[in-house]
């Protein structure tokens, strides 16, 4: 099993890889901090603040709850858009005739989100808590792939590679039962595709990152600490302790654009 990161990212220096200590204190809140490949550019970065639930050796557990305040990043000349919905030629063009980026005020939209963050790979393990029928919570699973996690004493540095992949059968599991890579669905395709297609970085980029999201699900089994089910657990017992804030409890996070598993396409 061989994971790659694509490329480095601008973290400040004297960090250290996630598995590594000092290990935070559950219940200390650290940053998360997204950098894209050209952060050195804008400087513009997202922020979430998340409470550290477990960190070791195995990696770390954090918890953010709905209606968090965060820093979000918009698209100049489009702020009034979620980046998702702005249409694919706009942000992917090359670095040169790129548009700006600036931060943003936001907030986490849902009821929470546990994020599992094995150590040493380019992705993590969400747990996101909607509202369901009849005043329900129902859980999603979710990997985003991501740069290898970097931390300081009170944050934590990736980089989304814009594939995902949601696990929409994980409803129906039970303690116990095991997550089937066959009933993975890949997000974002059009978008990692756009971003070699329209030139915002090389080819090999998001071949290596669909590569990295292949490797998981052939794998898939190396990593059942990170897709336990006590994980959803948690996240719910969490969800039902008050929250920072009931703004946006009702929303959604952005649509799914996906594409079934194929290791042979992806």
């Amino acid at each position: 099993m061989e994971f790659t990161d694509p490329y480095e990212i601008d973290v400040p220096p004297g960090t250290r890889g996630v598995g590594k200590g000092p290990f935070w204190s559950p219940g200390s809140t650290v940053t998360w901090s997204f950098r894209r490949f050209d952060f050195d550019r804008d400087r513009a970065e997202v922020r979430r603040p998340m409470s550290v639930i477990e960190d070791g050796p195995d990696g770390a557990v954090l918890w953010m709850a709905g209606g968090t305040e965060t820093t979000d990043t918009r698209i100049v000349g489009w702020e009034d858009h979620n980046p998702h919905d702005v249409p694919l030629k706009v942000p992917f063009r090359p670095l040169a005739e790129a548009p700006r980026r600036i931060m943003a005020p936001g907030h986490w939209r849902g009821l929470g989100v546990l994020k599992i963050v094995p150590a040493h790979v380019p992705f993590s393990v969400w747990v996101l808590l909607k509202p369901g029928e009849a005043g329900s919570v129902r859980a999603e699973w979710y990997v985003n792939l991501e740069a290898t996690h970097q931390c300081t004493a009170d944050a934590l540095y990736t980089s989304d590679h814009i594939l995902d992949i949601t696990f929409p059968e994980a409803a129906g599991l039970v303690p116990g039962e095991q997550f089937d890579p066959s009933g993975a669905v890949f997000k974002d395709v059009d978008e990692l595709a756009a971003a070699a297609n329209y030139e915002a970085w090389p080819q090999a980029w998001s071949e290596t990152i669909r590569g990295n999201g292949s490797e998981l699900l052939d794998h898939l089994g190396e990593f059942t600490g990170a897709f336990d089910l006590k994980w959803e657990v948690k996240a719910r017992e969490l969800a039902a302790e008050p929250s920072v804030s009931d703004t946006s409890r009702n929303q959604e996070h952005h649509r799914v654009r996906s594409g079934c598993y194929n290791k042979d396409w992806i």
